[in-house]
């Protein structure tokens, strides 16, 4: 398999831009990408011999999902929520977890990962139920999968009950450290324990692994995640990066931007859910929602936190909709968080692993390219991309397109 050593007439995002890039009136100039050993190098675009010609498509850096559940995926049909809601979408799936069977498990996920890939995700982030002190069947079984183009990560997403007891919570630690995964937390008023949080992130520092939290999943101004969180890292800095999801609640807290104002200093990313949270939040039969169930993502922007969008759910009994394709994620975030010019500036919230990991780079020769769109309309109308990952095209002949 040929590859090329570069391309040509790239429309790459103003936010992946230097700030002194060229402009054609309000659009950035076309780029020329140069695949070297160290990275991409950009520069204005010229005509380079062997480089492919991608003649203006948008081109992006791999996408990424950064909130995944391979575990619950595809159920709603056998197991959908019996009412609109948060609680009854957690009874609905602790009920279709008998079914879990290692076959099960294992199709239902690798029908996921395909999908992610083929809508161009080249890292996604999956957390894993985790309701007993040792891993799960579903832990292992995912663990297992694999793609070329697609690094997969686990979170062991237990209740914040079972980090009550400082010896169980060491316990599930070092089995998450021993797997190179994250560890994580539902933590919720339903089951809110202050000394169980300590234990969780007591224990992650001591196995030195970073924290990816379910926290404030709701829209109640009495919600005590987010808001302790805070206060314990000004006393208590901790090393590794904190991944925080949801976080609806700072939407209805009166100090919700002070508490970012704390967050933003101590490496939290936030990661907004929008379809899920959209769905669940503000669920009453029979009513149309009054809120949006949505975090404070303009205000997390400005004090310079990283923010992305994740899909969260699909198709179980959280949200019987979704498609693993972070396009649909970002298209909902438009509309709902009212966010700018998506090509240029939204795309910023699914494309940059640095908000995920420390040095990561955005121009590591591994591209997104939709040959088809405009970013007027972007990203409606945006079905038709591949990858072109190491000058190696995957997906289709770029040079037909």
């Amino acid at each position: 398999m040929n590859a090329y050593p570069g391309a040509t007439g790239a429309r790459l995002p103003r936010w992946l831009l230097p700030q002194d890039w060229p402009m054609h009136g309000d659009h950035p100039v076309l780029a020329t990408l140069h695949f070297r050993e160290d990275g991409t190098h950009i520069e204005p675009d010229r005509d380079v011999s062997g480089y492919l010609a991608l003649s203006g498509a948008l081109v992006l850096p791999p996408l990424i999902e950064p909130h995944a559940h391979l575990d619950k995926t595809f159920t709603v049909q056998r197991s959908p929520a019996l009412q609109p809601g948060l609680l009854a979408a957690i009874a609905a799936m602790h009920q279709d977890r008998a079914r879990w069977s290692a076959d099960d498990l294992r199709q239902r996920a690798r029908q996921a990962l395909d999908w992610a890939v083929e809508a161009g995700v080249g890292l996604l982030r999956t957390h894993i139920d985790w309701f007993s002190a040792d891993a799960p069947l579903a832990w292992q079984i995912v663990g297992e999968l694999q793609h070329p183009l697609c690094t997969l990560e686990r979170v062991a997403l237990a209740p914040l009950t079972f980090f009550a007891d400082a010896d169980q919570a060491e316990h599930i630690a070092a089995q998450v450290a021993a797997s190179g995964a994250l560890l994580g937390g539902f933590i919720h008023s339903s089951n809110w324990d202050a000394q169980a949080f300590t234990h969780l992130l007591q224990a992650a520092e001591r196995w030195r692994l970073d924290i990816d939290l379910h926290i404030d999943e709701e829209l109640s101004h009495d919600a005590q995640g987010l808001r302790w969180l805070a206060r314990y890292l000004q006393h208590h800095p901790f090393s590794g990066r904190i991944t925080c999801s949801h976080g609806c609640a700072l939407a209805q807290q009166e100090d919700g931007e002070a508490i970012l104002d704390v967050l933003a200093q101590h490496r939290v990313t936030l990661i907004a859910l929008p379809l899920t949270n959209l769905l669940l939040q503000d669920a009453v039969p029979g009513r149309t929602p009054r809120q949006r169930g949505l975090t404070l993502i303009k205000e997390a922007q400005t004090r310079g936190m990283p923010v992305l969008l994740g899909a969260d759910n699909v198709q179980d009994a959280f949200c019987p909709v979704g498609s693993y394709d972070p396009l649909d994620t970002l298209f909902s975030g438009l509309l709902s968080a009212q966010l700018g010019a998506a090509f240029d500036e939204a795309s910023a919230l699914i494309c940059q692993r640095a908000a995920l990991h420390d040095g990561a780079t955005l121009l590591a020769n591994d591209f997104v390219i939709f040959p088809a769109a405009e970013a007027a309309s972007w990203p409606l109308r945006s079905r038709h991309r591949y990858r072109l990952k190491q000058g190696i095209c995957y997906g289709e002949s770029t040079n037909d397109a």
